[in-house]
């Protein structure tokens, strides 16, 4: 089966973009970004099936943004190499996310 990764990236970083927007996330603050890393970290280690009320707009949004950052994830994880070009040019949402993770592998 053929996988567009670089298609595939840019749709999951414009969705990233969009669902970030919404929550009105700033992808420039770390302080922030180690947060919701950590966020993402304890709701994927809980199983990740914690679904809020459908009234609940935020919460929904959340649950969305933490599936799409696990998308991000396997997607760059399952690329065969060469890497795709989409993985040498991350937006905002990207950097942002590759910092706050590697800032907490990090201990911080």
């Amino acid at each position: 089966m053929f996988i567009d990764y670089d298609r595939t990236l840019g749709q999951i970083e414009a969705e990233l973009q969009r669902v970030g927007l919404a929550l009105g996330i700033d992808w420039a603050d770390d302080a922030r970004m180690r947060a919701l890393a950590r966020e993402v970290f304890e709701h994927w280690l809980a199983g990740g099936n914690a679904v809020p009320a459908r009234t609940d707009r935020r919460g929904m949004s959340r649950c969305t943004l933490f599936g799409l950052i696990g998308l991000l994830a396997v997607t760059l994880t399952s690329a065969p190499a060469p890497a795709p070009a989409a993985a040498d040019e991350p937006g905002a949402a990207r950097l942002a996310l590759a910092r706050a993770f590697a800032s907490l592998q990090a201990g911080g």
